[in-house]
């Protein structure tokens, strides 16, 4: 085999091993839980902490906006619904909503 062919094969193996989840997986995003408070104009909420990796999160109000494929199909967020997002560790006091739980809230306020 030659020298062309053999560096092509090398070059398609490179191009087919998986090297994204090692990219896209950094420190700069914390995932939260939080529970919806107040529903604001332009798909935007107050959302109350109640999960955090980082405990100084926990029980704070974040301003969080719909992300991705919510916003696209337009998924309805209410008051007292449980969400899942992240939290960027350039600004911790807005969040992106990715996750929006069947289940309600068991607080009560």
């Amino acid at each position: 085999m030659g020298k062309v062919q053999e560096h092509k094969r090398v070059v398609k193996a490179r191009r087919q091993s998986d090297v994204t989840s090692e990219l896209t997986k950094s420190n700069d995003l914390f995932e939260i839980d939080g529970v919806v408070d107040e529903c604001l104009p332009n798909t935007m909420f107050r959302v109350n902490i109640t999960a955090s990796p980082v405990p100084q999160l926990v029980g704070q109000q974040l301003l969080g906006t719909l992300a991705g494929k919510m916003r696209l199909f337009r998924i309805r967020v209410l008051p007292g619904d449980i969400v899942r997002g992240y939290v960027s560790k350039y600004d911790l006091k807005k969040c992106k909503i990715t996750y929006r739980s069947t289940q309600k809230a068991s607080h009560q306020i």
